[in-house]
């Protein structure tokens, strides 16, 4: 999900998290200790799926899951499908791949009260193998200046990158809740062929050597106390 598409929604969404917050706030602060394990949640990025619906020429649609540990630290895994079809303006050649991704991380929750908010700062490692193909019917080779129909199907390519950034999280409804971040990613590398270098990198977005990105979540908390391991009383 690239920021020039999608700020005005996700400031939308910032108002109305900030505006949660203070109904959230008004519980009382909870004393118990958090058990080590406290439960594991499932999510998709809805606007990913919401994109793809419309006729977007790229999405990235995803799904994740998390462990939630002391409700501090939340090892993250997220697995999703890249999807662009799209023409260049300038060259006229065509791109298109629908590959997946993955993407390993950790979230670390700043709020020290078990409120039902989080505020996230989060780290990823992103990780993409992906196929692609590009034509042009009307390609002009730069050096025998001929025209000649330009097809590399299949080609085969494999990204990696690093995503830094924060999130804002609310609870909805008993096991539901909402969510959105923003990241800064880092592209590590890139290994393609030389004749097509690939428009889109499934996960990461439009090939740059870095970018902006986000994803607006609902998350579902599946195990919500699953872990919770206290001693019996022997009374």
């Amino acid at each position: 999900m690239n920021l020039p598409r999608t700020c005005r929604f996700i400031c939308f969404l910032t108002l109305i998290s900030l505006a949660c917050f203070p109904l959230q706030a008004q519980e009382p602060e909870k004393k118990e200790k958090q058990p080590l394990l406290s439960g594991v949640a499932v999510s998709a990025d809805v606007v990913g799926f919401a994109m793809k619906a419309v006729g977007a020429k790229f999405a990235n649609m995803e799904v994740g899951a998390r462990i939630n540990i002391l409700d501090k630290f939340f090892p993250v895994a997220e697995l999703g499908i890249g999807d662009c079809s799209r023409k260049g303006g300038e060259t006229g050649n065509t791109f298109s791949t629908t590959s997946p991704y993955m993407r390993f991380g950790l979230d670390y929750n700043f709020n020290k009260k078990h409120n039902g908010n989080r505020i996230f700062g989060l780290i990823r490692y992103g990780f993409s193998s992906f196929k692609y193909d590009v034509g042009n019917e009307t390609f002009t080779d730069p050096v025998y200046l001929i025209t000649v129909p330009l097809n590399l199907n299949g080609e085969k390519a494999t990204g990696q990158w690093l995503e830094f950034g924060v999130a804002v999280e609310t609870k909805l409804w008993r096991f539901i809740r909402f969510g959105w971040s923003m990241r800064y990613k880092f592209r590590l590398s890139l290994k393609c062929p030389e004749e097509g270098n690939p428009y889109f990198i499934p996960g990461f977005g439009k090939n740059d050597s870095n970018g902006w990105g986000g994803t607006v979540n609902l998350i579902f908390d599946v195990g919500k106390g699953t872990f919770n391991f206290k001693k019996k009383d022997k009374s």
